[in-house]
């Protein structure tokens, strides 16, 4: 096969198919896990089995990195989630940050995982979802989204674990 193949696309419709697919990816994941999510999808990713993947991924390697844009952080202020916890513990692995206002008004989520893999759902709360496999690691417009978003964002400062 050539270098100009297209990528595959396959669809979930619902959160029983798509919770495995999510932890499928997660699992594969070696270099670097992108997520773009208003409220870091509760019913997603605040589970055990996500944030064992997600804790192995950040032990593969010291140069793993997770790399979270969520909306308004203080809506997750006093909720015990997972990935929050892990934020809190792997700070040198897992960078989150808020999206800006400029920007709040795309309703979908994604997951971009290590430049290569992506699922993306059209509307945020819903669980509907395509998932893919990229070409040779090609990046594409979501990729490009996220790093455009990720540059002019700020650190998730309420978030951040109290050393006290």
């Amino acid at each position: 096969m050539n270098d100009e193949q297209t990528e595959t696309i396959h669809t979930t419709s619902g959160l029983g198919e798509l919770k495995p697919k999510v932890l499928d990816y997660f699992l594969l994941a070696r270099q670097k896990i992108q997520l773009y999510t208003d409220n870091l999808d509760p019913r997603i990713l605040n589970d055990s089995q996500i944030e064992s993947a997600l804790r192995q991924f950040i032990r593969l390697s010291r140069n793993s990195r997770l790399e979270i844009l969520i909306k308004d952080e203080r809506n997750l202020q006093g909720i015990d989630h997972a990935i929050v916890r892990l934020s809190q513990k792997y700070t040198s692995f897992i960078d989150l940050r808020v999206i800006p206002k400029d920007f709040h008004d795309n309703y979908f989520s994604f997951y971009i995982i290590d430049g290569k893999r992506m699922i993306y759902r059209p509307q945020a709360d819903r669980y509907e979802a395509e998932y893919r496999q990229l070409p040779d690691g090609k990046l594409n417009q979501r990729s490009k989204y996220f790093n455009e978003v990720w540059q002019q964002s700020a650190q998730a400062i309420y978030l951040r674990a109290l050393c006290l």
